[in-house]
């Protein structure tokens, strides 16, 4: 007999008047070793994924390359998340990789805008200074 599984599932009404989120984040590369901008998945606790989610390149860099990978990958959900169980697990998503133009050293600035099946549009500000890699 197969076993039912329940989900509760909270919706927050997004309040803002643009229609999505906005995220602001800073990282740091060095030199042309590239570096993982933003990942999103949509997964239920038992790893199952809930939809498609999607991740573009709204505004690109000026001084470096963007990458979109849609090969599954390990997320690092916190402990007291209940889909941290799916940590040791790939899971179907979206990645950006960033990698800075050969000798540049610098700032340099991406926005990036993801989404799901169930409405959710985030778009992620991704401020990047480049430094020497030594």
């Amino acid at each position: 007999m197969a076993q039912t599984r329940s989900f509760t599932v909270t919706v927050n009404p997004n309040q803002r008047p643009e229609g999505y989120d906005k995220i602001e984040v800073s990282k740091a590369a060095l030199g042309s070793n590239p570096i993982r901008l933003w990942q999103n998945t949509s997964i239920d606790p038992d790893c199952a994924a809930t939809g498609r989610v999607t991740l573009t390149v709204i505004k690109p860099p000026q001084h470096g390359d963007v990458q979109i990978s849609t090969d599954p990958f390990f997320y690092a959900f916190p402990k007291a998340n209940p889909r941290s169980a799916c940590n040791d697990k790939k899971v179907p998503g979206n990645r950006a990789f960033y990698t800075a133009a050969a000798g540049y050293i610098g700032p340099d600035h991406v926005v990036l805008q993801g989404s799901s099946s169930e409405g959710v549009v985030r778009r992620i500000a991704v401020d990047i200074d480049v430094r020497e890699d030594r």
